[in-house]
């Protein structure tokens, strides 16, 4: 297995990703670390990197070096964004480090730093138009999306750590620094001409102020996932709590649930930008990426043999890498899948579901068994936890839930009980999960002897019935029978009986 360090050096903190990638090109995020350096602290209109932010930061990166040589990393990528790009005393802070711990970093440009945060995005949340924004400790970028591809893209030279620093004292601001920050945010926002035609974008977030507002958010709601990644807010909700935090103190603000005690004291600098965003565009929804700038430097390598490095279907590419984390058969949840779709398809003007539910249909086949890791006994129940703590890419927060409810029905009858998750799922969620976990239940049953003794399937609809014909290769006497089994279940919900027959090929 080939082992990837990612090092991001900050303006407020230094972090490090290690990825383990298989000979078959799945991949698997091995550990994480962070150490807040506060690197760009007290850099002055001199904009010179002081001795002991120096310090601080070797010492986190020589802590960093225990870490990625216990796990025998193979590759290096490290990197530097606004704090190192903007130092007068660039060249001799990077060699300082270089004679401290071997490693050579390269600083990336604003538009590199764009890229790379636009790369973590589009290849792990479904964005298609709108404007991601990366709010740092030193620069702030801004990307537009059309068709998801970017159309402009812009790196503003402020981040929480410099805002914070030029603006506002670290205890109570009054309200004319924060009117005067606001009055600043808004200049260079208006300063920005593609920015000036935005109107309600969907804005896509990231960074570590971004993770720390969809926490207090999701705290404050009591939201039933502890999931970050595509979490989604209100614009109203954005500015809601940016009130909140900018009229409390430190010692108030620490105590805020869900916000990060060694991120209070410049909080409300790196609130104050998405709030002015929001207000600016008149954006109606925030999407929290939990993906970002060393994601993005991962697909960029992954992918560096592609012309760009991009993932067309997110969603497929999520899950096929998860079967193989995971070191799932595959050849089983594949045929589950195609005979699970083949019967969504043809009882289409049954259910009346869509493209939508089809989707979460095949993810929900495909990982069924995914809880066999844990136990056997129970499996149903421990692929519900599995897929709900599992990153699956392209999918809602609601669409992963559904999936996972659906999967847990695949062996017991109607596992719905949607209580737990009121706050996400609704009535109609219910009644869908009911519709494809049946589904999925019969389809499973077709290959119980996960032999591909059921090579497709053919249903005929009656007025009272639905007749299915499992094309056999031979006997299909253990399938047929264990199939059936679902016909009380499928009567409650399509209100017709199920008859199973089967036809040799």
């Amino acid at each position: 297995m080939e082992k990837v360090a990612i090092i991001d050096l900050g303006s407020n903190s230094v972090r490090l990703m290690l990825v383990g990638i298989s000979s078959d090109g799945s991949y698997k995020l091995i550990d994480e670390a962070k150490e807040g350096v506060r690197l760009s602290e007290n850099m002055g209109p001199e904009l010179t990197l002081k001795p002991a932010a120096i310090v601080r930061t070797i010492e986190a990166l020589r802590l960093f070096q225990h870490l990625y040589r216990a796990h025998g990393i193979t590759q290096i990528i490290a990197v530097a964004t606004a704090a190192v790009r903007l130092a007068s005393n660039q060249r001799e802070f990077l060699q300082q480090v270089k004679d401290a711990t071997g490693l050579e970093f390269r600083v990336l440009s604003g538009q590199e730093e764009a890229q790379a945060a636009y790369m973590g995005v589009v290849n792990t949340i479904d964005a298609s138009d709108g404007l991601i924004i990366d709010i740092g400790g030193g620069s702030t970028e801004l990307i537009q999306l059309k068709d998801r591809r970017v159309v402009a893209a812009t790196s503003l030279p402020f981040g929480s750590v410099t805002l914070t620093e030029s603006f506002l004292d670290k205890v109570k601001p009054t309200e004319e620094q924060v009117k005067t920050l606001e009055g600043f945010l808004r200049e260079h926002f208006s300063s920005v001409e593609w920015l000036r035609d935005m109107n309600n974008p969907t804005i896509f977030g990231l960074g570590g102020t971004i993770r720390n507002l969809s926490k207090i958010d999701r705290k404050r709601k009591k939201y039933s996932l502890d999931i970050t990644h595509n979490y989604r807010m209100s614009g109203k909700d954005v500015l809601d709590i940016y009130r909140l935090v900018r009229t409390a103190n430190l010692e108030q603000r620490k105590k805020i649930p869900g916000l990060s005690k060694d991120r209070a004291d410049i909080i409300i600098a790196g609130l104050a930008v998405v709030s002015g965003l929001v207000n600016y565009t008149q954006s109606q929804e925030l999407a929290v990426s939990g993906s970002g700038l060393r994601d993005g430097l991962f697909y960029q390598y992954l992918l560096r043999n592609r012309e760009v490095p991009f993932i067309d279907n997110l969603t497929q590419h999520s899950v096929e890498n998860l079967m193989r984390y995971y070191n799932l058969e595959l050849d089983h949840p594949r045929h589950v899948a195609k005979l699970t779709l083949s019967m969504f398809d043809q009882l289409q003007s049954l259910h009346e579901l869509g493209p939508a539910e089809r989707k979460i249909l095949e993810v929900a086949s495909l990982l069924h068994d995914v809880g066999i890791l844990v136990n056997f006994y129970d499996h149903h129940k421990h692929s519900f936890y599995l897929i709900t703590n599992s990153r699956i890419n392209g999918l809602t927060h609601r669409e992963i839930l559904v999936a996972a409810y659906v999967a847990m029905s695949h062996s017991k009858p109607l596992q719905a009980n949607i209580l737990p998750h009121r706050d996400i799922l609704n009535e109609d969620d219910g009644k869908t999960i009911k519709i494809l976990g049946v589904i999925l239940r019969i389809a499973e049953a077709l290959e119980r002897s996960e032999a591909g003794v059921i090579q497709d399937i053919r249903c005929h609809q009656y007025v009272d019935n639905v007749h299915l014909v499992a094309l056999a290769r031979h006997s299909a006497e253990l399938e047929i029978c264990d199939a059936f089994k679902g016909a009380a279940d499928f009567k409650k919900v399509f209100g017709r009986n199920l008859f199973i027959s089967a036809q040799n090929l």
